[in-house]
């Protein structure tokens, strides 16, 4: 770098009293390398920045020139979701060595960008870094329908340490899709196998992933029929969704507490089309509560704490495991090791608990399905 006014490292590096060589030590460089960084004749590559910062227990932006830390060209990014179209915010991520653009948009829309996508095409976004791509780097893609883990994300991100962690609200098939192509880090699933009632297992073998899977159980929790308080002694059932005029909001295929609602229907008698072509389709549990609360819906399929977050009446159809599927090599990486360590915390338990879940389970490696 030309500009030491943009060079902070050995500033840095002097007030903490270590010598070239120590820090060298700490971030797995060579003196030289570190000699070069601080006299401005190299100009370090995103991981080394993030090194550096690292070992200096700071941020890149405390060392660099934030313009020359996360770089002036856009990046060349995957597209999580073909309907984002450019311009539009957007957060990113780093997995399996390629970029992965997501688009901040419905329940997304509330979390920082990390970018703006500027093009899109084919699937691939050109996105301008609003923030280091050091930091962004850091970034931990978690996706499922538990609301549960937008509280851990939020409890992690309000914590000091690795990762930056961001909650994007999918079904369990999903989520497990996008584990499948390497755009998650973590994927939340509750899908009971119809044939053998096993949850989970089959539906991560189905999917065929390329490296060992660990299903790890965030908690369990009820999943039944939400109703408002004034309909819960008209609706206590299944058997009440076949009454005229009724109006259910559904899941997408895929989801959890659409399996659930089918296999009920299906053993009671009732016809298929009743679950399957419902007057209303939404996205999420809390969808499904918040169409239910403002009269949208008469009930549909939810969890004891989307019916608790808006005051709703909660019939019980089953009580479920909700796991996290990792893959066997990320228990290693230090974030995922943070956002395990913060799921069995008394703290997030006793949150968690306070939502109806049965934090009994959380923790508990429950499976290891092989890669495909």
């Amino acid at each position: 770098m030309a500009d030491r006014a943009a060079n902070r490292v050995r500033e840095r590096r002097e007030a903490r009293g270590l010598s070239q060589v120590a820090l060298a030590e700490r971030a797995n460089l060579t003196r030289q390398s570190v000699g070069a960084i601080e006299a401005g004749r190299a100009t370090p590559a995103v991981d080394v920045a993030l090194r550096l910062a690292r070992a200096l227990d700071c941020q890149v932006e405390d060392l660099f020139d934030d313009t020359r830390a996360r770089g002036a060209a856009a990046v060349t990014a995957e597209a999580d979701a073909p309907r984002a179209r450019a311009p539009g915010r957007a957060a990113m991520a780093r997995i399996a060595g390629r970029w992965v653009a997501y688009p901040l948009v419905e329940d997304a829309a509330r979390m920082a960008a990390d970018g703006i996508v500027t093009a899109e095409r084919r699937g691939k976004a050109a996105v301008e870094p609003l923030r280091a791509l050091a930091e962004v780097e850091e970034n931990v893609v978690l996706m499922g329908c538990a609301a549960g883990l937008g509280l851990l994300a939020d409890r992690l991100n309000t914590r000091p340490g690795p990762g930056r962690f961001l909650w994007f609200p999918r079904s369990s098939t999903a989520a497990l899709q996008a584990l499948a192509r390497q755009r998650a880090h973590v994927a939340g699933v509750h899908l009971v196998d119809a044939r053998t009632g096993e949850a989970n297992v089959a539906d991560v073998r189905r999917l065929g992933h390329r490296e060992p899977i660990v299903l790890i159980t965030l908690a369990r929790w009820e999943a039944g029929l939400v109703v408002r308080r004034a309909e819960a002694g008209r609706i206590r059932g299944v058997a009440d969704l076949g009454r005229p005029g009724l109006r259910l909001a559904g899941r997408e295929a895929g989801a959890g507490a659409q399996r659930l609602l089918e296999r009920e229907v299906r053993a009671r008698g009732l016809p298929l089309e009743l679950a399957r072509k419902p007057q209303l389709r939404v996205a999420g549990h809390l969808d499904v509560a918040r169409a239910v609360a403002m009269g949208a819906a008469d009930t549909g399929v939810a969890t004891r704490d989307a019916a608790m977050a808006f005051g709703l009446g909660f019939v019980t159809l089953a009580e479920e495991r909700y796991d996290l599927a990792v893959p066997r090599e990320a228990l290693a990486d230090a974030r995922v090791q943070r956002l395990l360590d913060v799921l069995v915390s008394g703290e997030f338990r006793r949150e968690l608990s306070a939502l109806g879940y049965d934090v009994r389970p959380a923790g508990e490696r429950v499976a290891e399905v092989g890669a495909a």
